[in-house]
Parts: structure tokens; C-alpha cells; sequence
């Protein structure tokens, strides 16, 4: 699968957890200080766990955890990041 690109994740604001883990997600030119992150449940893992690890390894690259919640009872996580 080809990496996703900054144009889209501008306008959306939002990446996928499981992308980001995969490296598949390039965050260097993000023009935006927020970042939503977004993660379900999957066969192997919960959506948290998964969650939890792709902000772990932002953490590294400048970012911090401002929020986590789920939406309209969804099975779908997010975490709200903010660019330090």
C-alpha cells in the first residue's frame, strides 16, 4: 500500500492508527498543529491498545496526547494529538 499523503491528511485532519504503526502515514510536512488519530477494534487487538501505541511513537517525534474518545458509540477510537 502506498503511503499516504500530507495533501489529504490536511484536509481530514485526521490519520489512521493502524497506518501510522505501519509507517504508511508522513507526518514531516503537516501544516497543521492537531492531529486526530483514529483506531477500531480489530481481530488480534483493541482499538485502545492500537491507539495507545501510535501515540507512544508520536510522543517520540513531538507530539502529545490531548484527548481520547470514542464518537456517537461507535466502535472507532480516537486520540486528539497537539504538535509541541
Amino acid at each position: 500500500m502506498s503511503p499516504f499523503t500530507p495533501q489529504p491528511l490536511a484536509q481530514t485532519r485526521i490519520a489512521n492508527a493502524d497506518a501510522l504503526l505501519r509507517n504508511e502515514v508522513d507526518l514531516r510536512t503537516y501544516p497543521h498543529r492537531h492531529l486526530a488519530l483514529v483506531a477500531r477494534p480489530g481481530f488480534t487487538s483493541s482499538g485502545v491498545t492500537q491507539l495507545m501505541e501510535a501515540v507512544e511513537y508520536l510522543s517520540h517525534y513531538g507530539w502529545e496526547l490531548v484527548n481520547v474518545t470514542s464518537v456517537n458509540r461507535s466502535d472507532l477510537v480516537y486520540a486528539f494529538m497537539r504538535r509541541r
